[in-house]
């Protein structure tokens, strides 16, 4: 006697059970995950460093997008082996206001492309600022001493 029809039957199901299983699995191992992301960087001047991650990534326009790990990234004009030593304290915190305006820190997501423009002009218009407050601070300066200097030749 063979075996009856709803052993036969039951055999099937699990049979059938297991080829949809294992092409589920099959359908999402086959899908690959992004394991990079993507920078595509745009400046509003040509002819300047950029660099990415502390690193020389070459000089605007560039014009191929950027392979990234998925992750926090520094975009900036500036390289991070400037040295601060030399300058005086008011300068330093000009420069220190300048490199922070010329660096973004930018998050890219695994399979993202992640368009970034960097503004080298409001770094210009930033030190034409300090330097007119320097010039009128100088103006200031001067008119106060020549005050000073017609009180004391008028109370003499």
């Amino acid at each position: 006697m063979g075996p009856d029809w709803h052993t036969l039957r039951r055999w099937a199901h699990l049979v059938g059970m297991a080829a949809l299983l294992n092409g589920g699995l099959l359908a999402q191992d086959s899908k690959p995950e992004a394991t990079v992301g993507y920078l595509r960087l745009f400046s509003d001047t040509d002819l300047v460093q950029i660099y990415l991650d502390g690193e020389l990534i070459g000089y605007t326009p560039i014009r191929e997008q950027i392979t990234v790990t998925p992750g926090w990234h520094h975009i900036s004009f500036f390289s991070p082996e400037f040295r601060w030593e030399h300058w005086t304290h008011r300068q330093r915190d000009i420069l220190m206001s300048v490199v922070e305006a010329g660096t973004r820190r930018v998050m890219v997501e695994p399979g993202q492309l992640l368009e970034v423009t960097m503004d080298w002009h409001a770094l210009e218009q930033r030190l034409m600022a300090y330097e007119s407050g320097r010039t009128i601070s100088a103006i200031v300066g001067v008119g106060l001493v020549a005050v000073v200097l017609l009180l004391l030749a008028a109370a003499s």
